[in-house]
């Protein structure tokens, strides 16, 4: 059963990046990822440069598919990873492949449960492997711990923007409240959630991508939206400095 998943792990990434690749020539219904962003532009949605940041995320999940696949030498540390992430790789693969479609044909609205559905699993994936995850050796942290701690991350900000861009989509009113004042609000939901990953979870990781997309979404906004520039700014710091003060906590704690 290890080496089936080791296989489906490899092809679900290669059919992945596949579909990510085509996405980007205007193949699908003749747009491009870029093109549905720009239709549904708004406060939260990040500078462009933000998503070279998937360069990174399918690097570490080549590195993750090789490390643990068939092609190198199998321990039982890498099998007992195999087996506790089971299914759940491939059904990342398959939401990441649906959510590009469901995106570029604009069915937004489907758009967000998949997204949760791809959120769900690479929490399944990082709980699964919890006891392995955190260890200190190096190559655990390189090929397991750093490619889903950034994957989810990411798709965490992204869900987010997903529901921010299908309001636009709809042009919601919100009960007479700002677009500015609602920006700031999911603002205060991603701290909260970043928050709970840095303390709780201690997924320093996942919590400096939204660091990264926040400081993406100031530059976005530095022109045009004076008031959520400066609090993505100030949002960034704050999770930047949680992330400083967990990571020196537990530095300095004393060894049991």
């Amino acid at each position: 059963m290890t080496r089936r998943f080791q296989i489906l792990n490899m092809v679900a990434l290669v059919v992945t990046i596949g579909i990510n690749y085509l996405s980007n020539t205007g193949i699908f219904n003749n747009e491009t990822m870029a093109t549905i962003s720009a239709k549904y532009q708004n406060l939260f949605t990040p500078a462009g440069y933000a998503f070279s940041i998937w360069a990174l995320i399918y690097l570490g999940l080549l590195g993750f598919v090789i490390y643990f696949g068939p092609f190198t030498k199998n321990t039982d540390a890498k099998e007992k990873t195999v087996l506790n992430v089971g299914w759940w790789f491939v059904i990342s693969c398959i939401a990441n492949s649906l959510w590009v479609l469901t995106w570029l044909y604009e069915y937004t609205f489907l758009s967000i449960p998949i997204m949760v559905l791809l959120f769900i699993s690479l929490l399944k994936i990082i709980g699964n492997n919890r006891g392995l995850i955190e260890s200190k050796d190096f190559k655990t942290g390189i090929f397991l711990r750093l490619p889903f701690y950034i994957y989810s991350g990411w798709i965490s900000v992204a869900l987010i923007a997903d529901v921010a861009a299908y309001l636009k989509k709809i042009q919601w009113s919100g009960f007479g409240i700002s677009e500015a004042s609602w920006t700031l609000v999911m603002f205060a939901v991603a701290t909260i959630i970043h928050l709970y990953m840095v303390w709780k979870m201690n997924m320093s990781a996942f919590a400096l991508v939204a660091v990264w997309a926040l400081i993406a979404i100031a530059v976005a906004n530095q022109d045009s939206n004076q008031t959520v520039y400066i609090a993505a700014i100030i949002t960034a710091i704050f999770i930047f400095v949680n992330v400083c003060f967990q990571m020196f906590k537990k530095r300095t704690a004393p060894l049991n």
